[in-house]
């Protein structure tokens, strides 16, 4: 028995308890805030675009910044918020990809709900990013053809397994650990691969030199051959005669 059995046999022996994420989490949504309004402010400010290209699970560094003017009438997300973007071109970009919020103090732009709890919030990150959890959102919470809309009022419907803090902190821990590892594996075989690319490289690149060196070569033969042919025809030896004879 490993030890989150052994907690949510100490813990909660009759089982996980399920909630609606509405039950778990008091949600609200972002509003206004585009690109247009980055500037070189000292307001931090998340756009829902970045949480696809910009952010993974937490968001640690803040990417924009704003001017007060141009924020006053967005909320505020604080430390352990989580943030979801409500729209997406695709399907495939993972529409209410979940990243927990590490600082706090940020304006959060619109298309971008925001969820306030007291869980652990690395254990709700990784349910709501969860294989099992993004098939009930695109199944039950997601419409549109062109842009899909995520609607956060059946969103808050959906259940999720809510155990006691000591499991969750032990998921948490364990889960962070393994995407560490992927992390430091990913680097690793990227640094394999430009090594193995850069000898590739260096191969296509002297057989390229050979190639054209051999061209070269077979230029400057036909050079010398012309030539030496040339200077060695009876006509050219004639021209540097005298008088018609070979000077010997």
């Amino acid at each position: 028995m490993n030890k989150i059995e052994q907690l949510i046999q100490n813990l909660c022996p009759n089982g996980v308890e399920f909630k609606t994420l509405g039950e778990v989490c008091e949600m609200k949504q972002g509003k206004l805030l585009s690109k247009r309004d980055i500037n070189n402010g000292d307001i931090p400010i998340i756009l829902y675009g970045e949480l696809y290209t910009t952010y993974g699970n937490y968001i640690k560094n803040i990417k924009s910044y704003s001017s007060i003017d141009k924020v006053s009438k967005s909320p505020i997300a604080n430390y352990g918020d989580i943030l979801l973007p409500l729209s997406s071109t695709t399907k495939e970009a993972l529409i209410g990809k979940a990243s927990a919020l590490m600082v706090d103090n940020v304006y959060i732009g619109g298309d971008t709900l925001i969820l306030n709890h007291k869980q652990n919030v690395g254990f709700l990150v990784y349910i709501i990013n969860s294989i099992w959890f993004n098939d009930l959102k695109m199944r039950f919470c997601v419409s549109g053809t062109t842009i899909n809309h995520l609607n956060p009022q059946k969103l808050s419907q959906l259940k999720i397994p809510v155990p006691p803090l000591e499991v969750q902190n032990e998921i948490v821990r364990i889960l962070d650990t393994f995407t560490e590892l992927e992390k430091e594996l990913e680097k690793e075989l990227e640094k394999e691969l430009e090594k193995e690319l850069e000898k590739e490289l260096e191969k296509e690149l002297e057989k390229e030199l050979e190639k054209e060196l051999e061209k070269e070569l077979e230029k400057r033969r036909a050079q010398y051959s012309f030539y030496r042919d040339k200077l060695l025809s009876f006509e050219e030896l004639k021209k540097r005669s005298r008088g018609g004879q070979l000077d010997i």
